[in-house]
């Protein structure tokens, strides 16, 4: 059995994840080539406010690349953030929603 840590612990409390969060209709319809900005953004938009896991998964991709801190005090809005983010980097984070899911769990080998 592996241990926990006190930084993992406090990690699931200051993320407040909740994993079992259905995706909304248009969240499961995403589709990673439409090229439209706009449509990007209006993903981004929905998963940030409503997907803690989402979120810290945006900030630690920040963190890494722009050398910024993402808290609510700052960003408290997808818009701040999607004022520095490229468009490719939100059609990448946005592809997140593909991997989470029953939807699109690995059907067991027959």
């Amino acid at each position: 059995m592996k241990p926990v840590y006190e930084e993992e612990r406090l990690m699931g409390d200051v993320v407040d994840a909740k994993f079992g969060t259905p995706l909304t209709p248009k969240l499961l319809k995403f589709d990673p080539a439409n090229p439209d900005p706009e449509y990007h953004a209006d993903i981004f938009s929905e998963l940030f406010r409503n997907f803690p896991q989402y979120k810290a998964h945006v900030a630690a991709y920040v963190e890494r690349n722009y050398c910024t801190v993402i808290n609510d005090e700052d960003h408290p809005t997808p818009e701040h953030v999607l004022k520095f983010l490229k468009e490719d980097e939100v059609r990448w984070l946005n592809e997140w929603i593909q991997t989470r899911g029953p939807q699109f769990a690995k059907k067991p080998a027959r």
